[in-house]
């Protein structure tokens, strides 16, 4: 029976976290208009990052091993993409509209996997993969149909500039996904989550200051503060918090595969709140691009059978 509550507790988180990390997009969409990119993603994230951090404290208290030197310089380096995909991202949901970024967004999960076969051996196996093989196929055929059956309302030479930020944006991701599973093996994800948090914020910092707006929140009137520092609190803090409760009580890959169903939560609310329509060509081509992400993250290792 236990067992039991801790599947279906895994389960809610699970689907609490799809909902939380549908919304994304629609914050960064909405925003826009008030915050530039770089002030955007300090303040969402800084907000996101001080909400854990006592919860982190604590857990760093704990913990009866303390991070080693290296693993503060993995997860330093691993903050490097994921402020390249936040920012990309952010740039991207203002050019494509959020429904079809969060669908381009899925190419991340095949990415993610060909970097893998690059850095971990024991992961090699993949490439092997019928499953993977034609997952991938079908995930670049997705992408090609939704860069070439573009959304009416985004000019032709737009798209194209949306459709490079939104693939540096789940190049970022894949590469942060990479290196967290390096450096964070021994501290846990949740600690590791939380210094690279605290790196990601740091070099945020300097980034709005060189290139963004310090003060756009001064400006800005309380109801926009509320929601960007709200979503910050939401999808980087809650919505995390909530990810590694699903992976721990469900597993890595149900986890990963319950995230393919953000697009369509993402879609719903783009298309209610702001309006966006889509063509009958891109939600084929989202379709075939989320069916080649699922056949990706289904692929097995073979099985090696003892001798008897």
């Amino acid at each position: 029976m236990s067992g039991l509550r801790h599947l279906w507790r895994g389960r809610l988180a699970l689907a609490a976290t799809v909902v939380i990390w549908s919304s994304p997009a629609i914050f960064q969409f909405w925003l826009a208009g008030k915050f530039d990119p770089w002030a955007q993603n300090f303040y969402r994230y800084a907000a996101g990052f001080l909400t854990m951090a006592p919860f982190l404290l604590w857990m760093w208290w704990r913990s009866p091993r303390r991070l080693a030197r290296r693993e503060w310089l993995g997860c330093g380096v691993a903050a490097l993409p994921n402020v390249v995909h936040q920012v990309a991202q952010t740039m991207a949901v203002v050019v494509l509209w959020p429904g079809v970024y969060a669908l381009l967004g899925r190419i991340s999960v095949i990415l993610t996997a060909v970097l893998a076969v690059v850095f971990f051996a024991d992961e090699r196996w993949i490439a092997r993969s019928v499953k993977f093989q034609l997952g991938t196929l079908l995930g670049l055929l997705g992408m090609a149909g939704l860069v070439w059956t573009p959304g009416h309302a985004v000019p032709g030479a737009a798209t194209m500039t949306g459709v490079w930020l939104a693939l540096a944006a789940a190049s970022g991701w894949a590469l942060y996904g990479i290196l967290v599973k390096k450096f964070t093996a021994q501290a846990g994800p949740t600690l590791g989550f939380g210094v690279i948090s605290f790196f990601t914020t740091a070099v945020l910092l300097p980034l709005m200051f060189l290139f963004g707006d310090a003060a756009s929140v001064l400006r800005a009137d309380a109801w926009s503060n509320f929601v960007l520092f709200a979503s910050g609190v939401l999808s980087i803090g809650l919505g995390h918090w909530l990810y590694y409760i699903g992976i721990r009580e469900v597993g890595a890959a149900p986890a990963q595969s319950a995230l393919l169903l953000c697009p369509l939560g993402t879609m719903l609310l783009s298309a209610g709140l702001f309006g966006e329509t889509f063509r009958a060509g891109q939600i084929v081509a989202g379709a075939v691009l989320l069916c080649g992400a699922f056949l990706a993250l289904s692929a097995r290792p073979p099985v090696v059978e003892e001798p008897a």
